[in-house]
């Protein structure tokens, strides 16, 4: 089997509240909607990939609770080969999210255990059975080691950076696509968006995108600096949007689109996962992101 994606990084269930007022710590407040689902930058992706008609395999670590199964079901459930994913001993990667309808805010608390992150094991044959790889930057020495397999054979990488880890600056030069969040772009160069993708194109010569929200992102690529406006939508729930756009611009880049085309694609995607609650139950189809680019 080959596929069009594989992907390496944190596989996690995610346990959504929805508020029915203005959050406020400190005191009992009721929620109007809950909703358990899959969740994790990479896994997300590739769900989104799967929905838009890519073949994807998903590389990662579980811990032996019910939260792995039920990790593991909900990828397999979306068409990703789960060949790669792995049980631990200990817990799974479990994500509390408080979203706020109509609104592009939302708090995340979660809980990690880095004994089943460290378990990962990565193997050669799989990693290069892509036409590309996605990472994110909790894969630590295992995706240092993807990358660099990857770009020996020849595959594209792309890294979704949201913070800056212990192997993160070593895993940028690696990768072909830079897709990062603005908070990730400010840490690293101390800029607002515009000019953190332009420092980073600099730096390391490759195709930057800063992501930014509902602000849209900005893109530095052969020395063109541009901005894409988010699409104009009253958001239920913007859970996972910034994953979602990492599949999505995945999918166009990889059948040829060109950058602007393909981030003008990718903002489409993350604008109608934003019609449902979760992660991943917005997730559009290939024909309803052209409708909506149509339209």
């Amino acid at each position: 089997m080959h596929y069009d994606v594989v992907g390496l990084g944190t596989a996690a269930h995610d346990l959504i509240g929805v508020a029915s007022e203005a959050p406020q710590l400190g005191r009992k407040q009721p929620i109007s909607t809950w909703i358990e689902a899959g969740g994790g930058p990479v896994p997300t992706a590739l769900v989104a990939l799967s929905r838009l008609g890519a073949r994807t395999c998903m590389i990662g670590a579980v811990g032996d609770d019910s939260y792995g199964t039920r990790i593991i079901h909900d990828l397999a459930a979306e068409g990703v080969d789960i060949c790669g994913m792995q049980v631990h001993p200990g817990n799974s990667h479990v994500a509390f999210v408080l979203a706020e309808p109509g609104s592009d805010r939302r708090s995340v608390w979660f809980r990690t255990d880095p004994s089943v992150l460290a378990a990962v094991q990565v193997d050669h044959a799989l990693i290069t059975r892509g036409r590309a790889l996605h990472l994110d930057t909790y894969t630590g020495t295992a995706g240092l080691q993807a990358a660099h397999w990857a770009r020996e054979a020849g595959i594209p990488v792309m890294i979704d950076a949201e913070r800056v880890r212990d192997t993160t600056m070593d895993l940028l030069p690696l990768c072909t696509w830079l897709v990062v969040s603005a908070n990730f772009g400010r840490t690293v160069t101390g800029a607002e968006p515009a000019a953190a993708a332009q420092e980073l194109h600099e730096r390391y010569g490759q195709m930057v995108v800063v992501t930014a929200g509902e602000a849209g992102s900005w893109c530095a690529h052969n020395g063109d600096l541009f901005h894409t406006p988010a699409f104009p939508v009253t958001p239920l729930d913007t859970t996972g949007c910034g994953d979602v756009f990492h599949g999505g611009l995945l999918f166009a880049l990889l059948r040829g689109d060109p950058p602007r085309a393909a981030i003008r694609f990718a903002s489409a995607v993350a604008a109608l996962k934003t019609r449902a609650y979760g992660g991943r139950a917005g997730i559009p189809n290939l024909a309803e992101v052209e409708a909506f680019l149509q339209g």
